[in-house]
């Protein structure tokens, strides 16, 4: 099937620094791998360690930071645009991609994911890179996406009047913003207005309007010495109750525990997030990178687990675990 944009339209790709949280979400699935050091990832308030060559999809709209574990962490980024799987006939609202190797650890696939990213990155040419794409793409799709039982909301494209009021949001989000409020400023019903800003955000206004507070407010945490409850109803919030509990849910820990584990050395990485990198850090990458394509001698097979039902729920078994902690943890 014809791809109505050049390939490169649906791929990004990026080399960064990690530094401490960032909190972000976009309509984009997000393949992240290690380069070098160690990092921290947290993925709607759960948190997993990645060293050197893990793996780590994120699906569309799911909230995720991350944190660097050890100075001189380098990782490097994928966002594939869900449009590139639905151009091909495949729906990614009716399931959802499983590949955490902090979970799985062994994978007989790992090491040609690892091969097509660094494929795509180092490309001579837009043949190489659009062949590297598929590769990636058709790899994620036939053996780390798993249907789900119903389809989740479709991730419609933005109409002008919702990204106008996600603009809004961004403007607004450190004042007392309502969904009837939004909903009477478009003339529609807060009903249809809460069902239509789901299909074409993939999460409700709530949720939205939270996560924009909480990004500024970790923002603040990162560079500011004020007071957890002056940052809290500096951004929007209106009780450090509130605050503490949604920082939880997001990222697992409490804003002061994080500000315990913040490190002030990566405040110079935080400085320069999603920049360039040093020269000596992009050749060092760069070289991971070819090796990760050098031919490497004949190794025995590591079992795999490629049907079993811990590489199939691997990932749902580690949240619920996570949710009876909370509920435990809730009642002390």
């Amino acid at each position: 099937m014809a791809l109505s944009q050049p390939i490169s339209d649906y791929f990004d790709q990026l080399i960064y620094a990690i530094g401490n949280y960032h909190y972000n979400w976009h309509p984009s699935c997000e393949l992240l791998m290690v380069i070098q050091g160690r990092l921290t990832i947290n993925v709607e308030g759960y948190q997993f360690q990645l060293a050197p060559h893990d793996l780590i999809l994120v699906n569309a709209n799911q909230g995720h930071a991350t944190l660097a574990a050890v100075p001189n962490t380098v990782a490097i980024r994928t966002h594939i645009d869900p449009r590139f799987y639905q151009e091909q006939g495949v729906q990614l609202n009716r399931g959802e991609f499983r590949l955490n190797s902090a979970l799985v650890p062994h994978h007989p696939l790992y090491s040609q994911l690892r091969q097509a990213i660094a494929r795509m990155d180092l490309a001579a040419n837009p043949f190489e890179k659009n062949s590297a794409a598929f590769a990636l793409t058709g790899l994620l799709y036939d053996h780390f996406f798993v249907p789900a039982a119903h389809d989740h909301l479709p991730h419609q494209q933005r109409s002008a009047q919702f990204t106008q009021l996600a603009k809004e949001i961004q403007l607004h989000y450190q004042e007392p913003l309502s969904l009837g409020q939004l909903a009477d400023q478009v003339g529609y019903s807060k009903p249809y207005f809460s069902k239509s800003f789901k299909q074409h955000f993939g999460i409700g206004f709530y949720e939205y309007l939270t996560r924009e507070r909480l990004q500024h407010a970790l923002s603040e945490l990162n560079t500011s010495s004020a007071k957890i409850s002056t940052i809290a109803l500096a951004n929007g919030f209106t009780e450090i109750k509130s605050f503490n509990l949604a920082f939880k849910k997001h990222f697992g820990i409490t804003p002061s525990t994080y500000q315990a584990k913040f490190s002030p050395q990566l405040k110079t990485v935080d400085v320069r997030f999603q920049q360039a990198l040093s020269a000596e850090q992009a050749a060092a990458a760069k070289q991971e990178l070819r090796q990760l394509l050098a031919p490497k001698p004949r190794e025995a097979a590591v079992p795999s687990c490629d049907d079993c039902t811990f590489k199939q729920d691997g990932l749902r078994y580690h949240q619920l675990k996570a949710e009876l902690q909370k509920l435990l943890d809730d009642k002390k």
